[in-house]
């Protein structure tokens, strides 16, 4: 039997609600983003907290049921440590998931805790650290280096969503997620690098051939990522990650490509940042 076709109006109010969602989600994170400081580690704290849950809420249940309260207060905190230590937090970061990988011993479902508590602490601790210190403004560095990320993130899942629809041909991955095209992968890699040097450009910062192939990069590493969140809802059954967006499902729906592509930025800006000196953000973008 062939499923239902959605009727035309179902769709319609559909997609307002996925337009609306998503306004309130750029609103929060671009004021976010403007304020800095705490309010900025804060969100990104929250944001990192919700994505550990909607892992465990697929991944579990847990034999040992304490364990994922505490893991979800502990990458609060290391998130909001990264706001002036960085390094420390990735590093407590994986001294906990090295610990929860040798609990597999006595909980085979432990991996998947620790891969969670990676995948939930890495993107945000990167996105902190991009950030930096600098409080109400836009004008740093740091601001434009997430902004930045985002762009490229942003542009990319929306063109490739319009260019797969629209051009169609070859599926990229079928095995994992079978509306994505080729077509799509390379209209959205296109749009993500557009976006990026539109970024840079507003923000009188020198275009170079490194910075594009920069934008490229982090491009193809979002849709790596989006590919990787899609074989893990395959892998356990599931639609959506959750249901906190409405028309959206789960916040992993909604950051796959960028929780990829923050923790590449930052460690290209940490590797200049070590090899060169300067900050984080001017590793990522000062070529």
């Amino acid at each position: 039997m062939s499923a239902p076709t959605p009727t035309p109006g179902k769709a319609g109010s559909e997609l307002v609600l996925r337009v609306l969602s998503a306004i309130v989600l750029v609103a929060v994170t671009v004021g976010a983003l403007w304020a800095g400081g705490w309010v900025f580690a804060a969100l990104s704290a929250i944001a990192a907290v919700l994505i550990l849950r909607e892992w465990m809420a697929m991944s579990g249940p847990f034999a040992f049921r304490a364990a994922p309260w505490a893991l979800m207060a502990f990458l609060a905190v290391t998130v909001m440590m990264a706001r002036s230590e960085p390094l420390q937090s990735l590093g407590f970061s994986i001294l906990v998931a090295a610990a929860l990988m040798l609990a597999r011993v006595t909980e085979p479902r432990a991996v998947w805790l620790s891969a969670g508590v990676l995948y939930a602490g890495m993107p945000a601790v990167a996105a902190v650290a991009l950030r930096g210190a600098d409080t109400a403004t836009f004008a740093s560095t740091g601001a434009v280096a997430v902004i930045f990320v985002l762009a490229v993130v942003w542009a990319t899942d929306t063109a490739a969503y319009f260019s797969g629809r629209l051009i169609g041909g070859p599926k990229l991955a079928p095995r994992f997620s079978p509306k994505k095209t080729w077509s799509g992968a390379i209209g959205g890699a296109a749009a993500g690098v557009v976006a990026g040097c539109i970024v840079v450009a507003l923000a009188n910062i020198g275009m170079s051939v490194t910075l594009v192939l920069v934008a490229l990069l982090l491009s193809v590493v979002g849709q790596v990522g989006d590919l990787a969140e899609s074989a893990m809802k395959r892998h356990f059954g599931v639609k959506d990650s959750g249901v906190l967006i409405p028309g959206h499902g789960g916040i992993m729906d909604r950051v796959d490509g960028l929780v990829a592509a923050l923790v590449v930025a930052a460690a290209i800006g940490f590797g200049r940042d070590w090899l060169a000196g300067g900050g984080i953000a001017d590793g990522l973008l000062i070529w």
